[in-house]
C-alpha cells in the first residue's frame, strides 16, 4: 500500500500528508493503513495520529511544536486553529 502521509519519528502523534486527502480517506504511513481522516486534509498538513487533549503537545519529528487549545480527535486536522505556540516558549 503507497504510503500519503509521513510519519518521521516514533514519539511524533502527528502525521504530515504528502498529498490532499478527503473526510473518510485511508492515512497511509510505512505502508500501512492507520486511521481515517475525520475532516479533509491539504496536502502538507498534520493530521492527529492519536487524539490529543487540550493544553496537550503536538509532537512533529520528535519535538513538540505546539501545544492543543481544544481537544482533537484522532485523524482530525491539526493547525493554527486547534493550536498556539507553547506558552513561554518552554518546551515540554
Amino acid at each position: 500500500m503507497k504510503s500519503n502521509a509521513l510519519k518521521i519519528d516514533i514519539k511524533d502523534n502527528v502525521a504530515v500528508a504528502k498529498q490532499s486527502l478527503k473526510k473518510g480517506e485511508a492515512v497511509v504511513v510505512d505502508g500501512q493503513r492507520v486511521l481515517e481522516v475525520a475532516e479533509d486534509v491539504a496536502a502538507g498538513h498534520k493530521i492527529a495520529l492519536m487524539a490529543i487533549p487540550s493544553g496537550g503537545v503536538v509532537v512533529r519529528y520528535g519535538e513538540p511544536i505546539v501545544q492543543a487549545t481544544r481537544d482533537i480527535g484522532q485523524g482530525e486536522w491539526v493547525h493554527v486553529h486547534n493550536t498556539q505556540p507553547i506558552p513561554g516558549g518552554v518546551l515540554a
